[in-house]
């Protein structure tokens, strides 16, 4: 008998695959209406893409013509060999004393090798996980009324599928950054997969903004020093989180109510005054709530921190492979990052004022960090096919219990 987690997180994978089914894989996404013009010179994109990017719900394959060349081409020889950490349905550890400590394991112990964490002091990291997604255009809207940048963490399949929304923000300005092609958990895949799941994601924002991300954030935090060995060959800086909304459970389908999170925000301000460091949060473009929560708290942050993009507070104005786009930075701001390795604890920039949390607990689909995104990663008649599904599913789950 499926446990209402299971039976819940089986029915939302089914409809996130049939939704995505009913949808060409690289459809074009409506143009947004009213949007001012790109801040950041664009290459010429018509929605064409080069290849056929692969199924954005499942594993980015390692066959292709241009999944071999990424391989072959990478110098692999400094990568620690840590074997791939098993996982259960709910994107669990199964046996989490099994990863050997030494793997520096941030969602199993917190460990943490030259993350960025935090922001320097009296500054907020904003951070926006999982888009494009069809809730993303009235965020975009609210950032350019209150002219705030922010960092965006990028899924590759939703690029390809809304790019009108990538392309838009890619040209207002924000720091955009890579979250893996299919938002599986980083530990357990393979060399091979993970190289294929940032390469396509890498392929697919170059193509649709004309710029390569440098800055990577892993689903639910789940990164071991195998993953950063991988990601500094590919020249990716590794971006965790010391302050998480958990905003991505009140959508659909989810158990977190919005004045949980109303009150995780209220929390944080109020301890404001006795910070010891800045903050990087995490927030989500995932849904309709977690957007209407973004927009509700953004104006109390800006009252109270100094709000801006990772790479800003890392004073960063080059945080694109490609040398010619020049983002604003903080000057003065400190490196943020924690040189030495190992379990961050001595008050650097890059620990937080309290514990971080890894998001490990199980729910919708196992770890909260990065959120349930299968049914959400649609076009707009996509969408509709799963909504119908989650809400089929919910009410299944009431009879059951």
């Amino acid at each position: 008998m499926f446990s209402k987690v299971s039976l819940v997180a089986a029915i939302l994978t089914l409809a996130g695959t049939t939704a995505a089914a009913a949808s060409p894989s690289a459809s074009p996404s409506a143009a947004p209406s009213n949007i001012p013009p790109p801040l950041i010179p664009l290459s010429p994109f018509n929605g064409t893409f080069s290849i056929t990017f692969p199924d954005p719900s499942k594993i980015a394959p390692t066959d292709t013509p241009e999944a071999k060349k990424w391989i072959a081409e990478l110098n692999l020889t400094g990568v620690p060999s840590f074997p791939v950490v098993s996982v259960n349905s709910n994107g669990d550890v199964l046996n989490p004393s099994s990863v050997p400590t030494d793997a520096c394991d941030w969602s199993v112990t917190n460990c943490l090798n030259k993350d960025l964490v935090t922001c320097p002091l009296g500054v907020w990291g904003l951070t926006y996980d999982d888009g494009p997604t069809e809730a993303s255009p009235k965020l975009y809207d609210f950032l350019d009324k209150t002219n705030q940048k922010a960092t965006l963490f990028y899924i590759g399949g939703n690029v390809v599928q809304n790019w009108q929304s990538a392309r838009r923000a890619c040209g207002a300005g924000h720091h955009i950054a890579s979250h893996t092609w299919s938002h599986k958990m980083s530990t357990s895949l393979t060399n091979e997969q993970f190289i294929a799941e940032v390469k396509y994601t890498e392929m697919a924002i170059k193509e649709v903004c004309g710029f390569t991300p440098t800055y990577f954030r892993p689903p639910y935090g789940d990164i071991d020093n195998r993953i950063r060995g991988l990601l500094w060959a590919m020249g990716y800086t590794a971006v965790i989180w010391d302050y998480d909304t958990n905003d991505w459970d009140t959508c659909p389908g989810g158990k977190t109510t919005v004045s949980t999170v109303d009150a995780s925000f209220a929390k944080w301000i109020a301890d404001a005054p006795t910070d010891k460091t800045g903050h990087m949060t995490l927030e989500h473009e995932l849904c309709a709530s977690s957007v209407d929560l973004a927009i509700a708290h953004l104006p109390q942050l800006q009252a109270t921190w100094k709000t801006m993009p990772v790479s800003a507070c890392m004073n960063n104005s080059h945080p694109y492979k490609e040398q010619s786009i020049t983002l604003a930075t903080m000057d003065g701001a400190k490196t943020g990052v924690n040189n030495n390795g190992g379990n961050s604890s001595t008050g650097t920039t890059t620990t937080s004022a309290g514990p971080a949390s890894p998001s490990g607990s199980s729910n919708m689909t196992g770890k909260t960090g990065s959120g349930a995104v299968s049914a959400f990663r649609l076009t707009e008649d996509a969408k509709a096919v799963a909504m119908v599904a989650v809400t089929a599913a919910v009410a299944l789950v009431q009879i059951l219990i």
